[in-house]
C-alpha cells in the first residue's frame, strides 16, 4: 500500500496549492494529446517512441482527477437549468476530459505498484457499476451491462503477481482505527465529495463550453494510429532479427502502440456531430478488432471499449444519436 500523497510520475495537469490536483486551476487541455506530445510528428523516431514509452506518467493523478472532473460534472448538472444548452456542453467537457484520463489510465501498462494501484482504484469508481446481488431478489443483469462489466475489468486488470497483500487487519492493541485503511490506496481521499453544489466548473462555463467543442481532427487520429501500428509492427519484426539494438526497438514499438490505442481511444471519445465522424468511429472499431487477432494486450482492446461505451453518455450528443453508437466489437474481448 502506498501514500495518497506520494508523486507517481509526470503529472498530466497543474499541481494546485492542496495535497490534491485542483481540477480548476489547470488548462483546459486534452491530457492524451499532452501525454503523446513528446512525439513530436506522425512519422516520430525510435528515439521519440522509446521515450515515450519510458516517460513515468503519474496514473494515480490522472485517476483522481478523472474522478474528480465526474463528480463534478454530475454537480454541474444538478445545478443547471433544464435546458440550458451551454451547461450541457460544460457538462460534455467535464465528461470528455474525464473519460480522456480514465483511457489513459487503462491504456498505459502497469509499470510499477503506484500505476497498478491507480488502475484498481479507478476501476471501482468509473462504468459500468456492479452492486452485489441480494440472493432474496432474482437476477437482472442483462448481456449488455454484463458485457460492459466484463470490458471494465480486463481494461483495469494488471498482474496478480505485482500487488502486495491488503492492509492487513489491526491488531487487538492497535490505535487509530477510524482512520485504518480499506484500501491499497483510497481514490477519492481528499476530493470534494460526489453531489452538492459545483466546486469549480460554474466559474469556467465558457472555458468548458469551448473545450467540449474544439472537437479534434479525428480522420487524422485515425490516419495516426494506423501509422503507428504500422510502425510497431514493423519495429517488433526487425527486433526479433537480432540487431545489436533489439531492446530499444522492442521498446520503441511498444511506445508505437500505446500511442496508437491513445489515438483510437481520443477518436472515440469525442461526440458525434454528424455522419463522417461516426463513419471515423466506425473504422477505429474495424481497426481496434483487427489488432485483437493480431494478439495486442487484451487490456488495451478492452479500454477501448470501455471508453466508447461510456462516451454514449456525454451530454453534447444529439438525444437520438445514442442508438447509432452501438458497434460491432469482436468478441475475442
Amino acid at each position: 500500500m502506498t501514500r495518497n500523497t506520494e508523486d507517481g510520475g509526470r503529472s498530466l495537469a497543474k499541481r494546485g496549492e492542496g495535497s490534491v490536483e485542483e481540477s480548476g486551476n489547470r488548462a483546459l487541455r486534452d491530457p492524451i494529446a499532452m501525454a503523446v506530445e513528446i512525439i513530436s510528428s506522425d512519422d516520430p523516431s525510435v528515439g521519440e517512441l522509446a521515450a515515450f514509452r519510458r516517460q513515468p506518467i503519474d496514473l494515480k493523478a490522472a485517476a483522481r482527477n478523472a474522478r474528480s472532473l465526474s463528480n463534478e460534472e454530475f454537480r454541474l448538472s444538478l445545478a443547471k437549468e433544464l435546458g440550458e444548452r451551454e451547461y450541457d456542453l460544460a457538462c460534455a467537457g467535464l465528461q470528455i476530459m474525464s473519460l480522456s484520463l480514465v483511457a489513459l489510465t487503462a491504456i498505459w501498462p502497469a509499470d510499477n505498484l503506484d500505476q497498478a494501484e491507480a488502475k484498481i482504484a479507478l476501476a471501482e469508481a468509473t462504468g459500468a457499476l456492479h452492486h452485489r446481488r441480494d440472493k432474496s431478489f432474482v437476477s437482472m443483469m442483462d448481456a449488455t451491462l454484463a458485457r460492459r462489466l466484463r470490458w471494465k475489468r480486463t481494461a483495469f486488470s494488471v498482474p496478480a503477481l505485482m500487488l502486495p497483500a491488503a492492509p492487513a487487519a489491526p491488531a487487538s492493541d492497535s490505535r487509530g482505527l477510524a482512520a485504518w485503511p480499506l484500501e491499497r490506496w483510497e481514490l477519492s481521499a481528499g476530493l470534494e465529495l460526489r453531489g452538492g453544489p459545483p466546486a469549480f466548473a460554474h466559474n469556467q462555463i465558457a472555458e468548458w463550453v469551448g473545450y467540449a467543442s474544439a472537437l479534434p481532427d479525428l480522420d487524422r487520429l485515425l490516419q495516426r494510429a494506423r501509422s503507428l501500428f504500422e510502425t510497431c509492427d514493423r519495429l517488433i519484426a526487425l527486433a526479433q532479427r537480432g540487431p545489436e539494438n533489439a531492446s530499444e526497438l522492442m521498446v520503441a514499438a511498444d511506445g508505437a502502440r500505446i500511442a496508437g490505442y491513445l489515438a483510437a481511444a481520443q477518436v472515440m471519445i469525442w461526440p458525434v456531430h454528424n455522419r463522417a465522424a461516426l463513419a471515423i468511429k466506425k473504422e477505429v472499431v474495424a481497426l481496434i478488432n483487427l489488432r485483437g487477432e493480431m494478439g495486442d494486450p487484451a487490456h488495451m482492446q478492452a479500454a477501448i471499449r470501455h471508453v466508447t461505451a461510456d462516451a454514449a453518455w456525454v451530454k453534447s450528443l444529439p438525444p437520438d444519436s445514442r442508438d447509432r453508437l452501438v458497434f460491432e466489437w469482436s468478441d475475442l474481448v
